[in-house]
């Protein structure tokens, strides 16, 4: 699969998120690598588009899915290193908030995304879930 935009966008999102306490933990690096390689895209091309990360713009996803889908990819690497700080909350609910999701709603969809993703649920659920509640 080739580096999309919307790719490279989602990465560096993942990637601050990995930032967002502060430290990168080799958990959440690893945990990037993962999603990276179920995406078909190298560490090799994931490490270019980190050294490069200032030149790449941001390009939010479009449907409420494709949306969910990154922001479950994001409470990942929240609990990558087995705890969720406060600013990676903060982090995704910026996120969620870029994404063009309602303010009344942000609290509930990081709340239900990151108890998801503490007990890692597999990925095709949460969007199953998602797509019988739109």
């Amino acid at each position: 699969m080739p580096l999309t935009t919307e790719l490279k966008s989602h990465f560096l999102n993942l990637y601050h998120m990995a930032l967002s306490d502060s430290q990168i933990d080799i958990k959440e690096l690893e945990t990037l690598y993962r999603i990276g390689e179920a995406r078909g895209i190298s560490r090799a091309e994931i490490d270019a588009l980190l050294m490069n990360a200032d030149q790449e713009g941001f390009s939010p996803p479009e449907t409420v899915l494709e949306k969910i889908d990154c922001l479950y990819d994001l409470s990942l690497i929240a609990w990558a290193d087995g705890t969720v700080d406060p600013d990676e909350k903060k982090t995704l609910a910026l996120f969620c908030a870029r994404f063009g999701f309602r303010d009344e709603n942000i609290s509930g969809i990081c709340e239900y995304l990151l108890d998801e993703a503490s007990r890692n649920t597999p990925k095709e659920q949460i969007l199953s879930t998602v797509s019988q509640n739109l």
